[in-house]
């Protein structure tokens, strides 16, 4: 665990305003085929936004150039969880450069490949694992990244666990303003075109777990929204996107005018474990 000091945690994203009764939905490790058509299919049903954090490596393999175009289409969020999740390159800044350019890159092009005229800047990024050291956060900052964390994340990519358990850990969990991570992919591994064999969870979760939000008085809103990125410039928004309600209208005013950022104030280095938490600015 490293302990970045001054202005380096300046743009590191953990949660919303907890006055505010919205969560995020976001999901790692794809895009995975089967896998993500299968959340974008349950988004869809439920009327959710989803948050997804690619992997270069996968979306340049050019197999889910449709499915990057969907999650534009259908107003979700894309950020980059690097290019390889390799932890190694976020010990170098140019190392870390090079992946959060390669995939900002391996995006805009799927995009393009698919058709995709008006593109979203990409502008958000989660670490592999979380984990998160000085070199990587000043190269993020560089290239003009907002790194996101979480908030909530209970092991739904173990071996054995049900929707059913992932969805009731989450909800025992979750609060106004949490950030919730699933996986609807495996790292870089690809084991099959033709059905979901990676993260077969992650979709029969999303419909079981939004409604249950919902009668507990929690809207999945879009991630940037959630964490008050949404008015900002560069944030990750599509002219054509879906526009989903906005809850920023009852909000509370904050002391800085920003009442759902929360800075970080250490970081983590293993996949489930809790980000150091802030209280919302």
């Amino acid at each position: 665990m490293l302990l970045p000091e001054g202005d380096l945690l300046r743009d590191v994203y953990l949660r919303g305003s907890p006055a505010v009764a919205t969560v995020a939905l976001t999901f790692d490790d794809g895009p995975n085929g089967r896998c993500t058509q299968a959340v974008l299919d349950a988004l869809h049903d439920v009327g959710a936004p989803g948050a997804f954090f690619v992997l270069g490596e996968n979306v340049a393999r050019g197999h889910d150039d449709a499915l990057l175009a969907r999650m534009v289409r259908e107003g979700h969020t894309i950020g980059v969880h690097s290019e390889t999740h390799g932890v190694r390159p976020l010990f170098r800044r140019g190392s870390t450069a090079e992946e959060l350019g390669a995939a900002r890159a391996a995006v805009d092009a799927a995009l393009a490949r698919a058709g995709v005229l008006e593109r979203p800047a990409i502008t958000l990024f989660r670490p592999p694992f979380g984990f998160l050291t000085e070199a990587a956060a000043g190269a993020a900052r560089e290239a003009g990244f907002h790194i996101v964390e979480w908030t909530v994340s209970v092991g739904d990519w173990e071996r054995g666990r049900r929707p059913e358990e992932i969805s009731e850990a989450i909800l025992a969990r979750a609060r106004p303003g949490d950030v919730i991570v699933l996986h609807d992919g495996d790292r870089t591994h690809h084991r099959s075109l033709e059905r979901c064999r990676d993260r077969p969870n992650a979709a029969a979760t999303v419909r079981l777990l939004v409604p249950a939000l919902l009668a507990r008085g929690l809207r999945p809103a879009p991630l940037p929204q959630v964490l008050g990125l949404a008015g900002l410039s560069g944030a990750v928004a599509s002219p054509s996107a879906t526009r989903w309600p906005d809850s920023r209208a009852h909000e509370p005013p904050s002391s800085d005018g920003d009442p759902s950022r929360s800075r970080s104030r250490g970081v983590v280095g293993r996949r489930g474990s809790l980000p150091a938490q802030a209280p919302a600015l």
